[in-house]
């Protein structure tokens, strides 16, 4: 009878755990709708993507375009920051064909961070000038492709970081236009 009355506990713990999993407060379903919706909205950007780039568990309690375009500015700068410090790491131990490239790849998405960096404040006083902020990173991405094409070369690592910082590019731009949308210049 022990053995049944644990089999028992288990799968009652279970199915509770189970509908606990399953049940989704207000909060989380107004954030998920509204993650949803930017993903919906962000174009050149696989819907999974997105949803996985904006995986973050202050995303949790979002219901607002204005604080996911906060946020998502902010896992921007963590991403790109990221990538410069890759490619610095990458420019002490390069060999002398790849050396120019990833100082050029630096640089460039350096000016990404930079850009990302001060959207930020652009948000808060103008969210048409942190849009543009925004867009305009793209251009390191853009920058620093070309020149390892024109060098001939392939960098994996580098490309996917490229990929990356522009997958937040289009992630951004996305969540600070609908925040000019809801808001205003005037915010």
């Amino acid at each position: 009878m022990e053995s049944s009355s644990r089999v028992s506990l288990f799968f009652l713990l279970l199915g509770m755990a189970v509908g606990l999993a399953l049940y989704s407060p207000a909060a989380t379903a107004t954030e998920t709708k509204l993650v949803s919706e930017v993903c919906r909205n962000t174009t050149s950007v696989r819907y999974s993507d997105c949803l996985e780039a904006l995986n973050n568990p202050r995303a949790d309690n979002i219901t607002d375009i204005r604080d996911l375009a906060f946020l998502s500015l902010d896992l921007a700068i963590a991403n790109s920051s990221e990538a410069v410090r890759f490619l610095h790491d990458q420019i002490t131990h390069a060999s002398p064909e790849l050396g120019p490239v990833l100082k050029l790849c630096y640089t460039n998405l350096e000016s990404s961070y930079t850009d990302f960096l001060v959207a930020v404040p652009d948000l808060k006083a103008d969210p048409m000038i942190a849009n543009y902020d925004v867009f305009v990173a793209l251009d390191g991405v853009n920058f620093c492709r070309n020149n390892m094409q024109e060098a001939n070369v392939s960098i994996p690592e580098v490309e996917r970081r490229c990929a990356h910082v522009q997958l937040f590019v289009r992630i951004c731009d996305t969540t600070t236009n609908s925040f000019l949308t809801t808001y205003g210049r005037g915010h």
